[in-house]
């Protein structure tokens, strides 16, 4: 296990009274309880799916953080807290590994993010913990085919609505380095 410290608002509180935002103390209220929270991001006007990830896990069990991008956000939050049940349970994520056990038995795949998206897509996070950059790992589901997004022949959805966050923000293009 890291046993790097941890600068969350939970272990690092700000300077004089804990007056977080709402949002942070109920984050902070789902870590206390649960270990974690979920945050869920409905798609706007810049994004093109919805998203879902951790917050908490590298505070509760030094883990990455866990994000899934794609999926309503009914589907994507069940899978977060399901990678997190996994993590929790002793089967951690690890990099290009597959899964098939948080996701209704489709696999899927683990990538870690570059810390070039954080500010993007994980600000709850980012203002939990204070100061990036905090690890998170994305995982990726196939089309119906079983094909990844960066696989020859996968479905145009499941291409477009999975940014592919291990390559450098400066490295791509596309609707997902418009967000912001």
């Amino acid at each position: 296990m890291d046993d790097s410290p941890c600068s969350c608002l939970l272990c690092a509180p700000p300077a004089g009274s804990p007056a977080w935002e709402e949002r942070d103390g109920r984050i902070a209220q789902s870590v206390t309880d649960f270990g974690w929270h979920v945050m869920g991001v409905g798609a706007g006007d810049d994004a093109p799916a919805d998203w879902a990830y951790s917050i908490g896990l590298w505070h509760t069990l030094r883990s990455p953080e866990v994000c899934v991008f794609g999926l309503r956000m009914d589907v994507g939050m069940p899978v977060v807290n399901a990678a997190g049940t996994g993590i929790r349970g002793g089967l951690p994520l690890e990099p290009d590994q597959r899964r098939d056990d948080v996701l209704n038995g489709y696999n899927v795949a683990v990538r870690p993010v570059h810390p070039s998206w954080y500010k993007d897509f994980f600000g709850a996070g980012i203002d939990f913990y204070q100061a990036p950059p905090l690890p998170v790992t994305q995982l990726f589901w196939p089309d119906k085919a079983g094909r990844f997004p960066w696989e020859d022949g996968a479905d145009d959805y499941c291409r477009t609505s999975q940014p592919l966050l291990w390559i450098p923000k400066s490295d791509t293009n596309g609707p997902w380095s418009q967000v912001a």
